[in-house]
């Protein structure tokens, strides 16, 4: 006899005006958490109470953002567990107008048989500005955790002005040995770092993040400048290290707008 697994599903939405907040809907096991904060823009917190995803979960989040300014957290690391059925489903939407977004959740880990289907459309109108930071840990090397099958399918796109400015895609399915030890893709690390931003802001930051990437010495990372865009790459064995450098990078280029789970 087959037996139906139960399931979570989440979904939350929310509007925000001239730094007002003047929609939040929230249901299943999404939640969304507005914190005091010191800060000149608004902190949001994004909570799965499920405790992590797992197979024929669906999640979804939709953020409309006008004259605002706007950081987005996530109150821990979203874990992908092992399961049975079909991958699960993220669906992130981000729309923004005359807006800044510093989208800063905490990092994605992938456990040995989790499957994972996740999409972030981003769309800026006018003069927005973002600074998009994503990690994603394949297996928890302090844990001894090791990746014999997975299935990940993720895809990020970034539209400014209704034109295409950013796309790319992770899809892995099976072990991923041959990648982890091939010196183009992770050269035996386990955990990559992302950071992008777009906007006019791109003028006022560029010249301070080549000073900080030049001084990160410990692990891969990287910096190009290209489209009118910015693009930064990190790679580490160690999950906490790469913290510790993300910490570094954006204490240096927001300072003050960071989130407080953040701090190390």
């Amino acid at each position: 006899m087959h037996k139906i697994l139960e399931r979570s599903n989440g979904c939350s939405s929310i509007e925000i005006v001239n730094n007002n907040i003047k929609k939040i809907y929230q249901s299943g096991c999404s939640k969304i958490l507005n914190p005091n904060s010191y800060n000149d823009n608004i902190d949001l917190v994004l909570i799965n109470t499920a405790g992590g995803i797992t197979c024929n979960d669906k999640i979804k989040v939709d953020a409309l953002i006008k004259n605002s300014n706007l950081s987005i957290c996530t109150q821990a690391a979203e874990k992908i567990y092992a399961g049975i059925g079909d991958p699960a489903e993220v669906e992130i939407n981000l729309s923004l107008k005359n807006s800044n977004l510093y989208w800063l959740p905490k990092e994605l880990i992938l456990f040995n048989n989790s499957k994972l289907i996740r999409k972030i459309n981003i769309n800026l109108l006018e003069k927005s500005n973002l600074i998009f930071c994503e990690t994603t840990v394949f297996g928890r090397k302090e844990m001894f955790e090791k990746i014999d099958n997975i299935f990940f399918s993720d895809q990020w796109k970034i539209n400014v002005n209704t034109h295409l400015k950013h796309f790319e895609a992770i899809n892995i399915e099976g072990s991923i040995d041959e990648n982890f030890k091939n010196n183009y893709t992770f050269a035996n690390n386990s955990t990559l770092s992302t950071i992008l931003i777009f906007g006019d802001i791109i003028e006022q930051l560029e010249l301070e993040l080549r000073k900080v990437i030049k001084k990160i010495v410990n692990h891969y990372c990287e910096m190009t400048t290209f489209d009118n865009k910015i693009i930064v790459r990190c790679l580490a064995k160690d999950n906490y290290d790469l913290k510790k450098t993300l910490n570094y990078i954006m204490k240096n280029i927001i300072n003050d707008k960071m989130p407080k789970n953040w701090t190390l």
